[in-house]
């Protein structure tokens, strides 16, 4: 919220404005926002009185704080852009219209930009041969300002105004010539939703253009402003009447008061001049400060006519860059009438180089002289300009008349402009102290401000004064350097050297001064003397060498104030302020702000320091004075008041004094009053306050909180304690209490459902819900008991009544779950019943399950390598089922689905192995499909196939030759005891020999394969050679479907004589006799070994290798052949 803090300082009564939130009044907003708008585009407050002229003596002390020197008039661009926040306080509008309402500001943003450059024609408005053109900026502006909760017609909503203008504005000094303005305003009743208000444009033209600004800009100058205003309205409202038409003849006297900083929220503005317009009691009815760095206003302050305080605050300036730069010097700024004056016109580019050959003219604003020119190489064009002794249309106190020169391209429009003082005062040499133009700043402590004639020039022992003094040569020669001496009122003097001044020159100066503790109170005056030591011989006036500014020096006055007892309403207390002083004497004066009511303030204003005041209700209220003295320091306390009230008084009656509980039942507070009301109608506004149930949920009346019945129904067991509260006009509250007591019910209402399951079972009880055997699931119940006895319930399940009547679970609290599961399939019947902590039962629920069998599982079997004839193969089936059902499943493996090995007329579902393994062999090659099935109590059976793949192996020949070097003739034997084939084949191997391998006895052509003789298994191969030689013999093996051969060469020499003959020719018989006990002897030692081993078998009796080991071994190995 905006404080217009800075008003302060340069109005004596400035209002501070304050933003509250609106009732009412929506239509007067309305009107008057329009009227403040119109304005705001002119920069002018319209007051059709004309005001008194400025006082002489009270306006020549306008000072300025760290000038710089005069600020001329600047160049505007198009694209230059100006940002400001707008702020209407209409609380004065709103009391002085007599409603009892606040209300709050209208606020915004208001954004404004320079359009075009054109010329126009400037009129009196009286004597069109005057009439002539000039060049002007056309300024265009928009913005957006709402107020919000505002009534219109009843409803409540929210007021916006679109807003948008266009200004002609005199290039030469900124006069506003011409406005035109238009509003459209919406009231809002929801976001998308809103009334038609108004639709509205206003024309203001100014007749001559109304100078805001008097350029060149100097502390100290006032001027007036006297022109004729003529405003037209177009448009139309459902609302209220559009204005007619009208011509209004206005003056308007204005002052630069200071230069100083105005604290916007834009930087670059701290040196801005402070412009204040004068009503007719010569009190500040607006001001404004110029900012040279934005070109434009840094802040706006008026009260419009209808007691609106409107403030716009710069918040951000872009200006503009422009490609060509026209820069208009004069010889000098103020210069005599009717003499020659040197004008040179400078045109460069965005670079700054000078531009050649640059035609465009040149305009002496007060008349209607146009001259061409053209810049020369260097970019510089000259005129030797007649000053004239055209007076001004806003007369001044420091100058004889000001007027524009401006250079224009209107090709381009291009515009460069320079003000021409006209000074009929000028003598040859003339130092002086410029009349009106001392400033002086005061610094208190931490704080510094600038002092004006409105404020006061005043200051307190400790001060520190800042004096600059502008000094001016009113001559047309240059003079000397020479000195300025102040005298302070201490007598102390200090003296500053004045550079040598130019021809209508000045130079400023700077003095401070410190209030000392011990200076007297009173009126004091400081002197300022140009050339104290009489040195300037040659200056024309030396009466005007000396300035006298007054100061008066005071004190801070003391506030007091009477502190208040405790006081009851209605009881006259007199606030006075009459103790408080002031040592420097004068008149005090008292404000004083009451709080009148809860957070509503009232300010009185209070000469004498004595009020009068009284409450009509009880409370601490708070009382603000504020004492001000003559130079406007001030001090201020607070302080509050008690006041005190009388309570009422309310007896509670019901018809019952005890009810079960969810029984309603009604209380009336009809006995009820207040002894000091100040409506007999409503003695009491009575709130019944039921008590709190038990999960922090009020109860609450059928008929509302506030009446004088409440009927509620209490749904828990005990005391239910209600409560009503009464509060009288004053805001004091009464409490009456009434103890019920509710009696215990049973709980009711059981309901109960299932989560889980295998179907949809969202249904709640009796729907039959779907499960598997051992799936657990949760069933859910809930109830309703009283309060107090909800989350203390006991719920009981049964959850098979009708195959387990003894399964008991129980759980405590408001509702119940339960996880359970099912190991029998089939229909199951689940039992709850509700029981309280008096032992009260609900009703019996009942909920039906059906228990669905889970079939075991087999898993399929991978592909298997092929095994062997008489080899063992061992498998593993891997199964599951429910936890309950895999103890119980017959696991069976049937090896020949052939065969009906149980006689049940099912072939497959034999048991020929019982578990999950298998070991079993085939004697004969094939492929054997066997069965893996797992049968549950239910007859549920899983099953998987496998076929097994058993193959044939080759036999492997072996023999052994009892000698392999014969003679001819002698007996060769070979066993082939050491062959081997499973044991199925053994019996079916057939032993051929080919006797010589390298004869082929078949004429098949293959010497290697001739069948000459055969023997048994058990037999050796008994041969004899008829000749010598290398005999090359092959045994082949063979059963069914394989074969193998083994090789043996037998060495066979000629016969000789030996031993016995042995060696002889009749070693043939010699050597059948050997043989003959050979067998005998290994006869004997098989049966001696048969007889040890109990019963091994034949293949043991000729070394064959039977040890499953070794099939093992050798099974891999031939299969691997196959």
């Amino acid at each position: 919220m905006m404080k217009a803090k800075q008003s302060a300082q340069y109005m004596s009564n400035a209002r501070v404005a304050t933003y509250r939130q609106p009732k009412s009044l929506a239509v007067s907003l309305i009107m008057c926002f329009l009227i403040v708008l119109a304005t705001w585009s002119a920069s002018l407050t319209i007051e059709p009185t004309a005001p008194m002229p400025i006082d002489q003596e009270q306006a020549s002390a306008a000072s300025e704080k760290m000038s710089e020197g005069d600020v001329d008039v600047q160049v505007l661009h198009v694209g230059d852009r100006w940002v400001y926040d707008g702020f209407f306080d209409v609380a004065e509008m709103i009391t002085n219209a007599g409603v009892e309402t606040d209300a709050e500001a209208l606020t915004g943003e208001l954004e404004m930009w320079v359009d075009d450059v054109r010329t126009i024609t400037s009129s009196n408005g009286v004597n069109t041969d005057e009439d002539h053109n000039t060049v002007a900026y056309r300024l265009k502006s928009e913005g957006a300002f709402i107020t919000e909760n505002v009534t219109l017609t009843g409803t409540l909503g929210d007021i916006t105004i679109d807003y948008d203008a266009t200004d002609l504005v005199r290039a030469s000094d900124l006069a506003i010539y011409k406005t035109v303005t238009h509003m459209h305003v919406k009231f809002w009743i929801t976001a998308t939703s809103f009334i038609d208000v108004a639709d509205v444009t206003t024309t203001h033209t100014y007749y001559e253009p109304v100078e805001v600004y008097d350029f060149p800009l100097r502390v100290g100058e006032r001027w007036t402003n006297d022109f004729i205003d003529v405003d037209w309205w177009d448009g139309g409202s459902n609302f209220f009447t559009i204005p007619e038409d009208e011509v209004l003849n206005i003056e308007t006297n204005h002052s630069v008061v200071s230069v100083g900083n105005p604290n916007v929220p834009y930087s670059g503005c701290g040196n801005s001049y402070n412009v204040s317009t004068f009503d007719e009691n010569n009190s500040v009815s607006e001001f404004r400060w110029w900012c040279p760095a934005a070109k434009g206003d840094a802040w706006r302050h008026y009260r419009d006519g209808m007691g609106i305080y409107v403030d716009f605050i710069l918040k951000d300036f872009q200006p503009a860059g422009s490609p060509i730069d026209m820069e208009v010097e004069l010889e000098y700024p103020t210069w005599a009438l009717n003499m020659q004056l040197g004008v040179w016109v400078n045109v460069t580019d965005s670079n700054g180089s000078p531009v050649s050959g640059f035609p465009f003219v040149l305009r002496y604003e007060f008349e209607n002289l146009w001259i061409e020119l053209t810049t020369d190489s260097a970019g510089v064009a000259y005129y030797s300009l007649n000053t004239s002794d055209p007076v001004d249309d806003t007369p001044s106190n420091h100058d004889y008349a000001s007027h524009g020169i401006i250079a224009f391209d209107p090709v381009n429009e291009y515009v460069g402009v320079d003000t021409l003082t006209l000074d009929n005062e000028l003598v040859e040499l003339d130092y002086r102290p410029r009349p009106g133009g001392i400033s002086v700043s005061r610094d208190r402590g931490n704080d510094s401000m600038t002092l004006n004639p409105v404020y006061g020039f005043n200051a307190i022992p400790g001060d520190v004064l800042h004096f600059t003094i502008p000094i001016e040569n009113k001559g047309t020669n240059g003079g000397p350097e020479t000195e300025l001496e102040m005298v302070a009122p201490d007598s102390t003097t200090e003296r500053r050297t004045i550079s040598a001044l130019p021809p209508v020159g000045e130079d400023s100066l700077s003095f401070s001064w410190t209030v000392p503790t011990s200076q007297p109170l009173g009126n004091v005056d400081f002197t300022f003397e140009v050339d104290p030591d009489d040195q300037m011989t040659n200056d024309v006036n030396q009466s005007n060498d000396m300035a006298t500014f007054g100061i008066f020096i005071g004190s801070i006055p003391v506030v007091g104030l009477v502190a208040v007892e405790p006081t009851p309403s209605f009881t006259e207390i007199l606030l006075d302020g009459t103790s408080s002083s002031d040592a420097d004497g004068g008149t005090l004066h008292c404000t004083f702000r009451v709080e009148v009511d809860e957070n509503k303030f009232k300010t009185f204003e209070e000469p004498d320091c004595l009020m009068l005041v009284n409450w009509t209700d009880d409370g601490i209220f708070q009382i603000d004075l504020t004492i001000s003295d003559e130079e406007n320091d001030n001090d201020q306390t607070s302080m509050s008041i008690e006041i005190l009230n009388r309570p009422g008084w309310i007896n509670i009656t019901s018809p019952e004094t005890a009810i079960l509980s969810e029984t309603s039942i009604t209380f009336n507070a009809f006995d009820s009053g207040d002894q000091d009301t100040l409506d007999e109608n409503a003695p009491l506004s009575l709130l019944w306050d039921p008590p709190t149930r038990s999960d922090g949920v009020a109860y609450v009346c059928d008929e509302g909180p506030i009446t004088m019945l409440c009927t509620v129904t209490p749904v828990e067991e005990g005391e239910f304690l209600m409560e009503v509260h009464g509060t009288d006009d004053d805001g004091a509250v009464t409490t009456a209490q009434f103890p019920l007591q509710v009696g215990n019910i049973a709980p009711r209402s059981p309901t109960m459902s299932l989560t889980g399951g295998t179907a949809d079972n969202t249904e709640p009880a009796p729907a039959i819900w779907q499960v598997d055997e051992d799936q657990q699931v949760t069933l859910i119940a809930n109830g309703v008991d009283t309060m107090n006895d909800q989350n203390s319930l006991i719920w009981n399940w049964n959850p098979s009544s009708n195959n387990n009547v003894t399964w008991a679970e129980s759980t405590v609290g408001g509702n119940s779950e339960i996880e359970v599961f099912w190991t029998e399939s089939g229909s199951h019947t689940i039992n709850l019943q509700i029981v309280d902590d008096d032992g009260l039962t609900s009703d019996m629920i009942l909920g039906y399950v059906m228990v669905n069998n889970v079939p075991p599982t087999s898993e399929p079997f991978t592909a298997q390598f092929p095994v062997g004839e008489d080899r063992l193969f061992e498998l593993t089936g891997f199964f599951s089922d429910t936890p309950s059902d895999v103890d119980s499943l017959q696991v069976c493996w049937d090896i020949n689905l052939e065969n009906d090995a149980d006689d049940n007329l099912v072939k497959n579902d034999d048991c020929d192995y019982i578990g999950d393994t298998i070991s079993h062999s085939w004697p004969e090659a094939g492929v054997y499909t066997i069965r893996f099935h797992v049968t549950d109590d239910d007859g549920d059976v899983a099953e998987s196939l496998i076929d097994v793949n058993v193959v044939n192996l080759r036999p492997k020949a072996a023999l052994s030759a009892e000698k392999t070097t014969v003679v001819v003739g002698e007996e060769v034997v070979i066993w082939t005891t050491e062959t081997n084939d499973t044991i199925s084949d053994l019996s079916l191997l057939m032993f051929s020999w080919d006797l010589d391998t390298d004869t082929d006895s078949n004429g098949d052509g293959d010497p290697a394969n001739d069948m000459d003789t055969f023997t048994p298994r058990i037999s050796p191969l008994r041969h004899t050679f008829d000749t010598p030689g290398e005999k090359h013999i092959r045994l082949t093996v063979s059963d069914e479907e394989q074969s193998s051969t083994k090789d043996i060469t037998i060495y066979v020499i000629e016969e000789k004589s030996g031993f016995l003959g042995l060696m002889g020719e009749t070693a043939g018989f010699s050597n059948l006799l050997i043989v003959l006990i050979i067998v005998v002897g290994a006869i004997v030692a098989v049966g001696v070994t048969m007889a040890k081993k109990g019963g091994e078998d034949e293949i043991g009796l000729f070394g064959a290798d039977s040890s499953s080991e070794d099939s093992a071994e050798t099974d891999s190995a031939e299969l691997e052949e196959e």
